[in-house]
């Protein structure tokens, strides 16, 4: 590829948020800073929750302030949603999304950037319709009008990659007739230097007020996203299969991220399933540079993800690389997407998807055989080198 001084990354996303798509975005800002780029990321005007107000994404997110942030004045459509009908708001949404990225591109074509770069399919567009060198980012194949959209670009030579999570998202986008040679499959990433040095598993429990002697299984993320609940259910429903101690010590099930307003739906599942609440630890989100300890306190991670097509073929949790980089036993829901990346008992132990009997088989062979353990701790400390937010921004440059 040509040599790459200047990018301008465009998004149509509220920034800061507590949602994944915003910090993965200047994750991949600040790597691409860190290559020695200069890099100027616009972002629209979004109303905020009073926990935002005044906060940038460097505050929030912990990131270098090695980037430029431009917020572009926008209509927010969002904060009209509840006075909108349900079946007809996607269309506004899209209608919005399609106007503000025809402006936001008019705005930033002056710039005379060497690569555009953007996770949006109506920017993605408008790029191509300006004839500028433009890199789309896809974290999932869209229907519809979306997807109608996306076939226009499908032959631009203005497309320098188009960059998908999953292999079966790049033989999807091949499908629709995008060249398989500007198709780089790009997993989500992990910054290490957040998880150099911590403390062991028991420090780390102190400094969090949890409890020293105990078994913690770990669940580190949005409990809902998307409309979508995570799996935390299937969790509950795994801890009616285990015993209240093993080992001779009690077993915790511990989900950090919220929102907490999901926590009283989840005590009443605890409930009808005569699983202890006390055995239930629930916490809202943590700063990200906070998350390395959580994951550490624990003695099993989880990605208890529910089956369909969306968590099947389109994801990559950067949860996934959290966990591995701390070296913490995962067990994760068998799915396509997720064995793109982990391998059984290598690194990892899957069970059958929103199976809460499946799921504590796997914790149980996790918590009582101490080779196995160590065997997995072992291959996650190997792997995790090459999931990190610098060599995705080379891989997609470069």
């Amino acid at each position: 590829m040509m040599s790459i001084k200047k990018i301008i990354y465009i998004t149509n996303a509220r920034l800061p948020t507590e949602k994944a798509n915003g910090y993965q975005i200047c994750k991949m800002c600040e790597a691409f800073a860190d290559l020695g780029i200069r890099l100027t990321l616009y972002h629209p005007y979004r109303r905020q929750p009073k926990a935002f107000k005044n906060k940038t994404v460097f505050e929030y997110y912990g990131i270098s302030k090695n980037f430029e942030v431009v917020t572009l004045p926008n209509f927010d459509i969002i904060a009209f949603e509840k006075y909108l009908p349900k079946k007809i708001f996607p269309v506004f949404v899209f209608l919005h999304s399609y106007i503000w990225a025809k402006y936001a591109v008019n705005k930033v074509e002056k710039e005379k950037a060497d690569i555009y770069y953007t996770r949006s399919i109506s920017v993605a567009y408008f790029l191509h319709k300006k004839k500028l060198p433009f890199i789309l980012e896809i974290h999932t194949i869209p229907k519809g009008a979306q997807l109608k959209l996306l076939k226009k670009i499908t032959k631009s030579k203005f497309l320098i990659r188009i960059a998908p999570l999953t292999s079966f998202m790049a033989k999807m986008l091949e499908s629709i007739g995008f060249d398989k040679k500007k198709i780089v499959v790009l997993p989500d990433a992990v910054d290490l230097k957040l998880f150099e040095n911590l403390p062991d598993k028991y420090e780390c429990r102190r400094k969090l007020g949890l409890p020293k002697k105990a078994n913690i299984i770990g669940y580190i993320g949005r409990f809902k996203a998307m409309d979508m609940e995570k799996g935390i259910y299937t969790l509950i429903e795994a801890m009616k299969y285990l015993l209240s101690k093993i080992n001779g010590e009690p077993v915790y099930l511990l989900c950090v991220g919220g929102p907490m307003d999901m926590v009283p739906e989840y005590m009443e599942k605890a409930k009808k399933l005569g699983v202890a609440q006390e055995r239930l630890l629930f916490y809202d989100r943590v700063p990200n540079y906070k998350v390395p300890f959580w994951i550490k306190a624990c003695d099993i991670v989880t990605i208890p993800s529910p089956k369909n097509e969306y968590t099947s073929y389109f994801t990559s949790p950067m949860k996934v690389f959290e966990y591995m980089a701390t070296g913490v036993p995962i067990v994760a829901s068998d799915l396509p997407s997720l064995r793109e990346v982990l391998e059984e008992e290598k690194d990892c132990l899957f069970f059958e998807p929103e199976k809460g009997k499946s799921l504590a088989e796997q914790l149980l062979k996790l918590l009582t055989d101490n080779t196995l353990k160590s065997t997995i701790v072992r291959n996650l400390s190997l792997k995790v080198n090459r999931y990190t937010w610098t060599e995705r921004a080379k891989k997609i440059l470069f």
